[in-house]
């Protein structure tokens, strides 16, 4: 039997946006962001003509759950509800169904699994294509491996809707633990699972697999890139998956290094092409840090007082009045001051030594290749990084000792200036 289905999770409907300033005229951009993230999962279920669309936890973004975010869903299950695909949903630490008033119904085509395991059928013109078991959460924390609760029952293909934090992942409260052993032992064909903002699968005993499609729409700077939900095509009990971002604001973080620009109309100009670069068109909007590195000499004139700021504020400025708009989070200067290289060497001392022995070695490889065949304790180190899994030259390069000699000679003069 052949048969599709969405997997989708946290979709934090309604979700503040923090940090988008108010006056900005990009505020409403990011309020409507997950809704519409939302309304691209429902129109991939219509195009794709799933069977059901599995929702892992966390459709909200509070337990309190706003009336705009709670009409909003409704609205689109009924979209499926009209086209005859069946939506299954459990709730997660965000959206606990404890914060549930009743005030709303949902379409008839909509399963919400309750605080106790549970399996049901689904089928289509009278037959069988799969089971989807799940459990939702009661309350806001859940420390029990909700997974135990799961087993197979019948051969049929068998998913499992899941909000639990696989393998202890960082950065995300250890709710309903559970490892991916403990996953292949319950059986189950598929775990639909929510809780991990970052798109991850998991290959299980007999070829099972774990997914997490990662949130729809991302929230803020520590969640860049392209966010989505996941297409299951299932045949002969085996599945095919597919990505399919939906994000409608996407978050980057960028860097524009400062060697070889001279003027802050050229630094303007990088930041620019970076953008161009990173920021598609098909979006409603982008946020963006920015973070200046490398070495020149525009770091002393970014170093006065208030500089990096105003050039903030301008940045910010002439990049929300592009097409689509471009919020500017935060500029960050990570660059270092501009080092002469021949005043280096003109002072002389250990660093001028260094630069002119590596410049010599570099000029007569001979004499480079030489000391690598009789430097025994060299060839010694170099055995030992190996052993310790490290990937070592098996003949010298001259322009990689020019390089670590600059960079040697970089970091001592960055301790004299600190």
């Amino acid at each position: 039997m052949r048969f599709k289905f969405v997997h989708a999770a946290d979709l934090h409907l309604d979700t503040p946006f923090r940090g988008v300033p108010a006056d900005s005229g990009l505020l409403s951009i990011f309020q409507q962001a997950t809704f519409r993230a939302f309304s691209r999962i429902v129109d991939l279920c219509l195009r794709e003509h799933v069977a059901f669309l599995l929702l892992a936890g966390d459709l909200f973004d509070a337990k309190d759950r706003s009336v705009r975010a709670r009409l909003a869903l409704r609205r689109e299950l009924d979209r499926l509800h009209v086209a005859g695909i069946q939506t299954f949903i459990v709730h997660g630490n965000h959206d606990p169904l404890s914060g549930d008033t009743g005030a709303l119904g949902l379409p008839e085509s909509v399963k919400v699994f309750g605080s106790e395991w549970e399996e049901v059928e689904v089928r289509r013109e009278g037959r069988l294509l799969c089971r989807v078991q799940g459990v939702s959460y009661p309350e806001v924390e859940v420390r029990e491996n909700l997974s135990a609760r799961f087993r197979r029952t019948a051969p049929d293909f068998t998913v499992g809707l899941l909000h639990a934090n696989l393998g202890g992942v960082e950065g995300h409260a250890n709710y309903a633990p559970c490892t991916v052993e403990e996953l292949s032992a319950r059986g189950l064909d598929y775990w639909a699972l929510g809780h991990v903002h970052t798109r991850a699968e998991y290959t299980l005993a007999g070829g099972a697999v774990a997914v997490y499609p990662g949130n729809p729409q991302g929230r803020h700077v520590n969640e860049p890139g392209e966010r989505g939900c996941v297409l299951v095509e299932v045949e002969e009990g085996r599945t095919r998956r597919r990505f399919v971002a939906v994000d409608q604001v996407r978050w980057h973080r960028l860097e524009v290094g400062l060697t070889g620009l001279g003027s802050l109309d050229g630094l303007v100009a990088a930041v620019t092409e970076q953008v161009d670069a990173s920021c598609p068109d098909a979006l409603d909007g982008h946020a963006v840090r920015l973070t200046l590195t490398g070495r020149g000499p525009l770091h002393r004139e970014l170093s006065g007082p208030d500089a990096l700021t105003q050039l903030e504020a301008d940045l910010r400025e002439q990049l929300a009045l592009r097409h689509p708009p471009v919020l500017l989070e935060s500029l960050r200067d990570a660059s270092r001051p501009e080092l002469d290289l021949e005043a280096v060497r003109l002072a002389g001392g250990f660093s001028g030594t260094l630069l002119a022995e590596a410049e010599a070695l570099v000029a007569q490889p001979e004499a480079l290749e030489a000391l690598w065949r009789e430097d025994a304790e060299l060839r010694a180190l170099g055995q030992r990084l190996r052993r310790l899994g490290v990937e070592v030259l098996d003949a010298p390069r001259p322009e990689l000792v020019e390089q670590a000699s600059v960079q040697v000679v970089e970091q001592l003069n960055e301790e004299d200036v600190a």
